[in-house]
């Protein structure tokens, strides 16, 4: 729960850049949501993003999944996870238009069985990611857009159980770790305003 407290002051500090306020122009802010992330086993996330210039936009985002269930191959199929980020993007065109590459710094803690191995790992990840897409310009206020991004950082207070449980199950691997994952595999549903 404290790390969850520092996504927090992080998240407020971004939005209160984000709130200069030579950035009321109109169609300066956007919210968005990436239905990718929904349909995995319905994970909560949202955006915001204001541009700073025709170029360049800053974003913050949480991505939250509580959900726990139960399937007849695995007792728990999980993939929970509580996480923020902060970033920025730049438009080679124009902001909200057309392609985009963007870095940000993120936070995630995880608790996963059942997805890609049936033993439990969880714990805490922190670091870097880049990514890139495309934006579709939908309507005057409406965007979709897709992209794919890596992020690569520390695993901290990791540990992995053989099964599914931690309680009867034998620690298999423990410690922070160096990793490299795919992210940010989207298609967002974007609202400028």
């Amino acid at each position: 729960m404290k790390n969850i407290g520092n996504i927090y002051k992080v998240l407020v500090a971004a939005l209160l850049l984000m709130c200069i306020p030579h950035m009321a122009d109109a169609q300066k802010w956007a919210v968005s949501t990436n239905a990718l992330s929904w349909a995995g086993l319905g994970t909560i996330n949202a955006e915001t993003s204001v541009s700073v210039h025709q170029h360049f936009s800053i974003n913050a985002g949480f991505v939250a999944n509580p959900w726990q269930m139960n399937t007849p191959t695995y007792v728990n199929l999980k993939n929970r996870q509580y996480g923020g980020y902060v970033g920025m993007k730049y438009w080679p065109w124009h902001v909200y238009s057309e392609w985009w590459v963007g870095a940000k710094f993120q936070y995630k803690n995880f608790e996963q069985v059942g997805l890609l191995s049936p033993n439990l790992r969880r714990g805490d990840a922190v670091g870097g990611g880049l990514a890139g897409g495309y934006t579709f310009l939908v309507g005057r206020n409406f965007n979709v857009d897709v992209g794919l991004g890596l992020w690569g950082g520390r695993l901290l207070r990791y540990r992995e159980y053989e099964g599914n449980v931690d309680v009867e199950s034998k620690l298999i691997d423990i410690g922070p770790r160096n990793f490299m994952f795919l992210d940010n595999v989207m298609i967002a549903l974007v609202y400028i305003f």
